[in-house]
């Protein structure tokens, strides 16, 4: 991405609300063909753009129209109540986040007579692959009930699709959209969290008070712990930035409390907190030895991902002794994977 690009998308992120762009064509648009004339108005775009501007849309006409036929086209304009921000021009604040004029003209949305309506294509063929996901669900499951979970899927993702469609998203900030969504979705802040008092919620129990300690959940992100230890020490943990993957099951992700301990040792977390988009991956393998310890006993966490795809090497080794997992060095991890009695 350039260097204009890059600002652009900066200033826009910070901004909480914008309000919608419209460019608007003249000719065939809000008025019949009649050039170098004005032809008549055309009622049902120019009240339509109206209530956008009540809405608090701002309005750019964009028209091959100059000298005095858009002179006569702007005075049309004032004359059926349509405020232009711009004419034939970027809006400044569009300038200002991209560091500078395009030759574009920035819009969400661009009316014009000419164009090729792509949202109701994209409709179309969205809905079709809805249809043909959902039939696919009927057949693997005739017979039962079992796919009126899978086709409720399918059809609320449409709507959500249709949502995002009709707020007339480009193909970049769809990009962006979709983004923001998954965090929400994955139950992560879309800002940085600061440890202040007020998003807290105390979960303290009987065992963390006979140890001096005291927990705390947070109330903008809930996978989020606070530790305040008996000494003062203050540490955090986040249970829903790590998954493991078994080789034996590379499909089936899974964590628990012993791998989540790890990676906050490694890669202790500091305020401010804002969580990768990706997880912190931790490749394992599990063996049993003695059957009654049920179904594996024996541990190795093997190395890690982290978010940006760099990998560590862990070579760390656990046995299960006195309902704990205590680490073994790989001589006895190798010695007791002889003995597994699980499949190999």
């Amino acid at each position: 991405m350039d260097e204009m690009n890059v600002k652009a998308v900066e200033t826009m992120e910070n901004k909480e609300v914008r309000p919608k762009i419209i460019a608007v064509d003249f000719d065939g648009c809000l008025a019949t063909n009649k050039f170098p004339e004005v032809g008549d108005p055309i009622n049902k775009t120019i009240s339509r753009l109206k209530q956008e501007q009540a809405n608090g849309a701002k309005v750019i006409l964009w028209t091959n129209r100059r000298d005095k036929p858009l002179d006569d086209a702007v005075k049309f304009c004032k004359e059926q109540g349509i405020h232009l921000d711009a004419i034939n021009a970027n809006l400044p604040e569009i300038i200002e986040a991209f560091g500078g004029d395009t030759r574009k003209v920035f819009a969400n949305e661009y009316w014009d007579d000419r164009a090729v309506y792509m949202a109701e294509e994209e409709d179309d063929w969205a809905a079709r692959e809805i249809a043909l996901a959902c039939q696919s669900e009927r057949e693997a499951s005739e017979g039962t009930d079992d796919w009126d979970y899978g086709v409720a899927c399918y059809e609320s993702a449409l709507r959500a699709y249709r949502n995002l469609m009709q707020d007339g998203h480009s193909g970049f900030s769809i990009q962006i959209t979709k983004s923001i969504l998954n965090r929400l979705i994955d139950g992560k802040c879309l800002t940085p969290i600061e440890d202040t008092e007020d998003i807290w919620n105390e979960v303290t129990g009987e065992m963390d008070v006979k140890d001096g300690r005291r927990e705390f959940q947070c109330k903008r992100m809930s996978s989020l712990f606070k530790t305040i230890a008996s000494d003062g020490t203050t540490t955090y943990s986040d249970v829903g930035r790590v998954c493991g993957v078994n080789a034996n099951s590379p499909d089936v992700a899974f964590t628990n409390g012993l791998m989540t301990r790890l990676i906050d040792k490694l890669f202790p977390i500091t305020m401010p907190y804002l969580p990768a988009t990706k997880k912190y991956r931790v490749f394992s393998e599990d063996f049993l030895v003695d059957p009654k310890n049920g179904d594996y006993d024996t541990i190795a966490y093997l190395y890690i991902l982290t978010p940006n795809d760099k990998r560590i090497e862990l070579n760390r080794y656990f046995k299960e002794e006195g309902g704990k997992m205590v680490p073994i060095e790989k001589a006895e991890y190798e010695e007791r994977k002889t003995k597994r009695v699980d499949k190999k």
